[in-house]
C-alpha cells in the first residue's frame, strides 16, 4: 500500500505543478483572438522599462479564476 500512496502523492504533485505553469503562461504568454472584425489578434503583456537600470519588466495579463464543477 506504501508505492500507490507515493505514487498517488508524486501525481498530485505534479498537478499542481502543471497547474502553476498553466497559469504562469496565462498570465505572461501571447494571447491569440479574433477581434470584431474577424482578424486574428495577437496580444503580448505589456513591457516597462526602468530608467535606474534599463532592465525590462512585464507586466502580466490580468487572470480570472475559473470556478471547477
Amino acid at each position: 500500500m506504501g508505492m500507490v500512496k507515493a505514487k498517488y502523492i508524486d501525481h498530485l504533485i505534479q498537478m499542481d505543478q502543471f497547474k502553476e505553469g498553466l497559469l504562469n503562461l496565462q498570465k505572461y504568454g501571447k494571447k491569440s483572438f479574433k477581434d470584431s472584425t474577424g482578424e486574428w489578434v495577437e496580444q503580448s503583456p505589456c513591457a516597462q522599462y526602468s530608467f535606474l537600470d534599463f532592465t525590462v519588466e512585464y507586466i502580466p495579463h490580468e487572470v480570472h479564476p475559473v470556478e471547477e464543477s
